[in-house]
C-alpha cells in the first residue's frame, strides 16, 4: 500500500525555477549574461539567446556613442534644434520691436528724433548724448552689444538674414554639436558687434541685425567644409560675395559687424577643422577617443574664450576713448552732433545738415 493509502495524490513541487523579478511566474530560460532566469515577458532578444532587462541597460550605457570628428553625438534624426530656435527668436524680437512703439527724443542741438522704443534700448550705439541722459555701450551698456544682435531694420533685413541662417546653420549645428554651435552664433556675433564699436564714433549711426553672428557661422563651417571637403566651393563663393562683397558696396550696411563675425568663426573654425590632424601627429592618435575628444573640445572652448576676451579688451579700449573729454567736446561743437537715429522731426532741417538720408546700419 501506498503511503498515504490508496487513492491519494502527489503533492503539487514546490521547487519550480521562478523569474528573478517576477517570484510568482514560472521560468525556464536563463538571461545568456547573468544567468539569471526570466520569464517571457522580462526576455529581451539578443544576438544569441535572451538578455533580462537590467543588462540590456547596462550593456547600452557602455556602448560609446558615435560622434562627428568634432565631439558632437550623431543622432539617428538630428532636428537643428538651436537653428529653429534662434530664427523663431529674431522674428519674436521683429514683433516686439514694432508692438513697442515709437519714443520722441531730443537732440542736442534742437528738435526731436522719432525711434522705435525697443531699438532706442537694445541696438548699438557708441555714445549718444539726447532726453538730457547719455546711452550706449560707452556710457556702460555692453549688453547692447549682445541684444542688438536679435534686432532688424525692415522685413527686408530680417527675412535675408533668417534665410541664410537657415540654409547654413543647420550642417554646421550637426557638424558641432548643439553647445558649440550655439557658442559659435553668440560669441561670434558678439565679435562682429565689438568691431562695428571699434569704428563708432558719437557721430556714427547705431547698428542692429544677426549679421556678425551669421557670418560666424558662415566663417566655421567654410573652414571646416573645406577642410572636410563636404562643401561645393562655388557655393561658398555665391553666399561669400552676398554676405562680404555686397555689403561693403552699400553704405547702409554694417559691413564691419559682417567682417568681425566672419573672421571670429573661421578662427573657431579652423580648431576644429585642423586640431584632429594635429592631435594624431602629436602622438596623441593613441589615446582613447574620449580623451581625443576632451583634447579637442579643451582647444576649441579655449580658442573661443580667447575670442570673447579680445573682444572684451577691444570694447575697454574703445570705451575709454569715446569718454575721453576731449573727444566729447569735439563732438558736439558746432553741428558736429547729428541725429543720425532715425527720421527727424523737427522745424529747422538746416540746422542737421547730414540728417537727410541717414539711418540705422544693418548688420
Amino acid at each position: 500500500m501506498p503511503p498515504g493509502g490508496y487513492g491519494s495524490q502527489s503533492a503539487p513541487a514546490t521547487d519550480l525555477p521562478v523569474c528573478y523579478r517576477h517570484p510568482g511566474r514560472e521560468a525556464h530560460i536563463r538571461c545568456n549574461r547573468c544567468n539569471r532566469r526570466i520569464c517571457p515577458e522580462c526576455m529581451v532578444p539578443a544576438s544569441v539567446g535572451f538578455q533580462c532587462p537590467e543588462c540590456v541597460r547596462g550593456g547600452n550605457e557602455q556602448v560609446r556613442q558615435a560622434r562627428t570628428p568634432f565631439g558632437a553625438v550623431l543622432r539617428p534624426r538630428v532636428v537643428p534644434v538651436v537653428t529653429y530656435s534662434l530664427i523663431a527668436l529674431n522674428f519674436v524680437m521683429f514683433g516686439l520691436q514694432h508692438l513697442a512703439g515709437t519714443t520722441l527724443i531730443v537732440v542736442p542741438g534742437g528738435g526731436a528724433a522719432e525711434v522705435q522704443t525697443l531699438d532706442w534700448r537694445l541696438e548699438l550705439i557708441a555714445k549718444f548724448w539726447g532726453n538730457g541722459e547719455s546711452i550706449g555701450v560707452a556710457n556702460g551698456e555692453w549688453y547692447r552689444l549682445f541684444t542688438s544682435m536679435f534686432l532688424h531694420a525692415s522685413v527686408v533685413h530680417i527675412a535675408s538674414n533668417m534665410i541664410s541662417l537657415f540654409f547654413i546653420g543647420p550642417l554646421l549645428e550637426t557638424l558641432l554639436g548643439r553647445l558649440r554651435f550655439t557658442l559659435v552664433y553668440v560669441i561670434g556675433g558678439l565679435a562682429g558687434a565689438v568691431t562695428s564699436y571699434w569704428f563708432m564714433t558719437p557721430l556714427s549711426p547705431p547698428s542692429l541685425g544677426a549679421s556678425g553672428a551669421i557670418s560666424a557661422v558662415f566663417g566655421a563651417l567654410v573652414v571646416i567644409g573645406l577642410r572636410r571637403k563636404i562643401l561645393d566651393p562655388g557655393m561658398i563663393m555665391v553666399v561669400l560675395i552676398i554676405n562680404i562683397v555686397i555689403p561693403l558696396q552699400n553704405t547702409s550696411i554694417d559691413w564691419r559687424d559682417h567682417v568681425g563675425g566672419a573672421v571670429a568663426g573661421a578662427a573657431i573654425g579652423a580648431v576644429y577643422a585642423f586640431a584632429p590632424e594635429l592631435i594624431r601627429a602629436l602622438g596623441r592618435g593613441t589615446a582613447p577617443r574620449e580623451q581625443q575628444t576632451r583634447l579637442l573640445n579643451l582647444l576649441g572652448f579655449g580658442t573661443m574664450a580667447l575670442v570673447l576676451a579680445l573682444s572684451v579688451a577691444a570694447t575697454a579700449v574703445h570705451t575709454a576713448s569715446l569718454n575721453d573729454p576731449a573727444n566729447r567736446t569735439r563732438s558736439l561743437d558746432g553741428a558736429a552732433h547729428t541725429p543720425t537715429l532715425t527720421r527727424v522731426v523737427t522745424d529747422t532741417p538746416e540746422s542737421y545738415p547730414q540728417a537727410s538720408g541717414t539711418y540705422p546700419h544693418w548688420g
